[in-house]
């Protein structure tokens, strides 16, 4: 580490190897896997597929704050 000012209590050891930190390039798939994106078809049936799963997700979400709200709602009644 020539040129680099050294702290009094840095003892030169190397605790966690940081050098191959960074943006690794993506590994390329496996012989014997397949992708999957070339399943599901034509852009509109990907769509459907996507706005699917998003409807899933927000009626889910929308249950639990549902839950939540009614919890909410009657511990202000019960507590105050």
């Amino acid at each position: 580490m020539p040129g680099q000012s050294r702290h009094s209590d840095d003892d030169g050891r190397t605790i966690a190897d940081m050098s191959m930190l960074g943006d690794p390039a993506p590994e390329p798939l496996p012989s014997g896997s397949r992708d999957v994106r070339d399943e599901i078809g034509s852009p509109e049936e990907r769509r459907m597929v996507i706005l699917g799963a998003l409807g899933a997700g927000l009626s889910l979400g929308a249950v639990y704050v549902i839950i939540f709200g009614t919890v909410i709602a009657l511990m202000v009644v019960f507590w105050t």
